[in-house]
């Protein structure tokens, strides 16, 4: 898939389509669609294209972040969807759910090589729970930080080191 391809199924999917996205952008309806069909003399610059993918993203357009995981996957990376974090979660707790998921990404991972064959199916299993361990992690560093921060705080203000 090119990433024109995925820039276009995304303006597509914009309520009102490319129209409506090319007004949002401040751009002519012909200079963006010329851009994102790469004709000849134009193109697309990364910060048009990352405005675009906010504004799909913003209203839930599909296959709004269709070109990053493209762009991901091209430098074998993936996204991983984190959940937003409430400040003042206990740390205990935040740890405790990281555990909880590497275990049942453990389970996962077991029953999927169980038979010694991998089919599509489980490796989609195995990459929901790895990206589940990931989301717990990122909850817990962002208590960890947020905990920093108060700690900072108070050593500003002569607390105790």
């Amino acid at each position: 898939m090119e990433l024109n391809d995925a820039l276009r199924r995304m303006a597509r999917n914009y309520p009102g389509g490319l129209t409506v996205l090319a007004e949002r952008m401040k751009k002519p309806h012909s200079t963006l669609d010329k851009e994102i069909r790469g004709a000849a003399g134009f193109k697309l610059g990364l910060q048009d294209a990352q405005e675009a993918m906010e504004f799909c993203h913003d209203v839930g357009a599909p296959g709004a972040l269709e070109l990053l995981q493209l762009q991901a996957a091209r430098v074998g990376q993936m996204l991983v969807p984190l959940p937003s974090v409430e400040r003042g979660q206990i740390t205990l707790e935040s740890l405790a759910k990281v555990m909880h998921e590497c275990a049942d990404l453990v389970g996962v991972v077991t029953k999927a090589r169980a038979d010694g064959v991998l089919c599509d199916n489980e490796l989609r299993d195995c990459y929901a729970a790895w990206a589940c361990v990931l989301a717990a992690g990122h909850v817990l560093m962002e208590d960890l930080k947020s905990q920093n921060a108060d700690t900072t705080a108070r050593w500003g203000k002569g607390g105790v080191r």
